[in-house]
């Protein structure tokens, strides 16, 4: 039972590696393909952990050796966390800096209540009623 724990337990280290390198890299495209990949592998690590813990307990050192691999897991995914907030951080960036260079579009000209050409003088206002 520890085996299926571990196997799965590396499987999902081995995503958030290779999704944390392309976040690293601002990758995002990358990233995204790996999303199917880490979901998969993180409830196939799910499941193995709850048929782990209603199995027997085994032999003290696969034991510290899992240890191990769930430490290496839980840093994974603190930094995973990390760089996923500074991409999308960036990306907003990126898309500030493009809507900032959009030409802006001229003022269209603004009607009275009469049809005709409204003056420099009219200020947009708003208009609520109940019934």
């Amino acid at each position: 039972m520890k085996e299926e724990l571990m196997q799965s337990a590396v499987a999902l280290a081995d995503v958030l590696t290779e999704e944390n390198g392309a976040l690293g890299r601002l990758e995002l495209a990358r990233a995204v393909t790996l999303v199917d990949a880490k979901e998969r592998a993180t409830s196939e690590f799910i499941a193995a952990q709850a048929r782990e813990a209603s199995a027997p307990q085994e032999m003290r050192t696969r034991r510290q050796v899992l240890e191990a691999t769930l430490g290496r897991l839980r840093d994974l995914a603190a930094e995973n966390k990390r760089l996923l907030e500074r991409a999308i951080t960036v990306q907003g960036r990126v898309i500030g800096c493009i809507v900032e260079a959009l030409p802006k579009a001229p003022s269209a000209p603004r009607y009275g209540a009469s049809g005709a050409l409204a003056g420099a003088a009219m200020r947009p206002m708003a208009l609520s009623a109940r019934a």
